[in-house]
């Protein structure tokens, strides 16, 4: 496994053109928004004349009329683009969680990963839409005209403001270690919500929903406990925002009304100040909010290092000449447990038979020629190459059967392209002929999961897509299991015909399947070792 720690696929696919477009639009928005009350500082001033009216009226005007076509234009882009964006985020990611190892995978829920996803997509949305000109802008308009008041108020409005940032900064820095807590419990919450909904049938079946929900509202006050906790946070620093963002506005206005007093005209300036105060508490709210998203972006970026710590980058082998696994030992310190394998080769054409009473170890096996084991000792070489450097493309009829909520057809084709003829022959031969009676054929939406099919019928089906996707390699674990007799019969007719001039690592107790095979392995006090005879059932 080669270590990847670049999750850099939050940003990396930004298209700076674009994103400078829309910066440049939500600039000249900004610009035309705030030209406006610092023009009241230039016009609205007495003696008040006509032309002064008329010139006010026509900023106003021409303003409000940029606004719309500005606001349109952005909206039409820049709305269009980060929708596409958060598209490309998600394929992205996926790519990523495709390459993660399953001893990865399976430490987490799988609704966890959605969740982080959704997360994502919508801080980095704050993110990029985000008024960072208007801020800019903002404190430039404002300080311009604190200075042409006074310097030393200049002064000390710029050190009150800075002072203002500086906290909120070193506020919500802290907050973001409570946010790392607040994920850490909203991922136990999720997981456990997200493996009710995904297993809400047998939820109803077992019609104890007290407990299901008792269990979900417990976890769910964990969550609201921590919650608090980042609120406390986040509430303080708005609070002390507020304030502090008063005062450059109240010494600015004390100072135009005593400017007032001695008979400097300073009305505009008042104008000013009070038409700009009301926007810059929104200014400064988007500036912490935006922080904020930083942080929690930054936050889900240490969880995501974590995960993505080490990805599956070997390269994929398709076709072999031989499987060499040597002084194999896989240990499971938890249960004190040890898989030992010592010596198995696996040349082309091979038909390996692996049997042993459950909990042996053929699973454990399975996985580490499927790549997914990567804490073992002794060595795995495929044509000589380590297994820690390539894996093989194969093949698996698991016993867990897992189809998409997709229809019959694509769940067997995927991405191949067989005609519903030849589909229809192979489904008459697995006896699967009542499937061809759903009013949509084999165009019928099997559901999550598969729920609108049985477990028989969505075994053969799981079989007849793994035979389409025409490896030279295929692992068969325990392809008959909670099978009648009559459909197990269907079935391995259906192997003996269709997988003989394939490579198989079988894992059965059937008969009839261990008859083709050439090589015999058996698992005994958790060790595999050579089997000189097909074992019976």
């Amino acid at each position: 496994m080669k270590k990847d720690n670049n999750i850099n696929f939050i940003f990396k696919s930004l298209n700076k053109k674009k994103i400078t477009i829309c910066l440049l639009l939500e600039a000249f928005l900004d610009f035309i928004y705030y030209f406006v009350p610092f023009a009241f500082t230039l016009f609205l001033t007495l003696p008040f004349t006509v032309e002064k009216a008329l010139i006010v009226i026509a900023i106003f005007i021409i303003s409000k009329t940029l606004r719309v076509v500005g606001n349109y234009l952005l909206r039409k882009y820049s709305d269009n683009y980060l929708y596409l964006y958060s598209r490309v985020q998600y394929q992205e990611y996926y790519k990523k969680l495709n390459k993660l190892p399953v001893e990865v995978i399976s430490k987490y829920q799988t609704g966890y990963f959605e969740n982080i996803i959704e997360k994502i997509s919508e801080l980095v949305r704050k993110i990029l839409q985000a008024e960072y000109v208007s801020i800019i802008i903002t404190f430039i308009f404002l300080f311009y005209t604190l200075y042409h008041q006074s310097t030393l108020l200049f002064i000390s409005s710029f050190i009150t403001s800075a002072f203002c940032v500086f906290l909120s900064i070193r506020i919500l820095k802290k907050a973001n270690k409570q946010v790392e807590r607040l994920y850490d419990q909203e991922y136990e919450y999720s997981s456990l919500y997200n493996d009710f909904i995904s297993n809400i049938r047998t939820v109803k079946l077992l019609n104890d929903s007290n407990y299901f929900v008792n269990k979900i509202s417990k976890e769910g006050v964990k969550c609201y406990n921590e919650n608090k906790k980042y609120v406390k946070y986040y509430s303080f620093e708005e609070a002390l925002r507020n304030i502090l963002i008063v005062v450059p506005f109240f010494l600015g206005l004390i100072k135009a009304a005593i400017d007032l007093g001695n008979g400097i005209d300073t009305l505009g300036i008042i104008t000013f100040y009070i038409t700009l105060q009301v926007e810059m508490g929104f200014v400064f709210e988007e500036l912490s909010e935006t922080i904020i998203s930083w942080y929690e972006l930054k936050a889900i970026k240490n969880k995501l290092l974590s995960i993505f710590k080490h990805l599956d980058n070997r390269k994929e082998i398709k076709t072999f000449k031989e499987i060499k696994l040597s002084n194999i030992i896989i240990q499971y310190p938890q249960s004190n447990l040890e898989i030992k394998a010592d010596n198995i080769i696996i040349h082309e054409n091979d038909k390996i038979s692996i049997t042993g009473q459950s909990g042996q170890g053929k699973t454990s096996i399975i996985n580490l020629i499927l790549g997914n084991i990567n804490s073992y000792k002794g060595q795995v070489l495929i044509d000589n190459k380590s297994l820690c450097d390539v894996k093989l493309d194969i093949g698996t009829v698991s016993q867990e059967i897992e189809l998409f909520n997709m229809s019959i057809k694509d769940n067997l084709c995927l991405d191949k392209k067989i005609a519903n003829e030849e589909i229809i022959k192979y489904l008459k031969e697995l006896e699967l002929d009542e499937i061809l009676l759903f009013e949509d054929g084999i165009h019928t939406i099997v559901g999550e999961k598969g729920l609108k099919l049985s477990t028989g019928q969505k075994r053969r089906i799981n079989i007849l897509r793994s035979y389409l996707m025409n490896k030279d390699i295929y692992i068969l674990d325990e392809p008959t299991s909670n099978l009648d007799k009559h459909t197990e019969e269907i079935v391995v007719n259906f192997i003996l015909k269709y997988f003989k001039n394939k490579t198989l690592i079988i894992a059965t107790h059937n008969e009839k399947i261990n008859e083709i095979c050439n090589q015999f392995y058996k698992f005994e006090n958790h060790q595999l070792k050579t089997n000189n005879t097909v074992e019976k059932s």
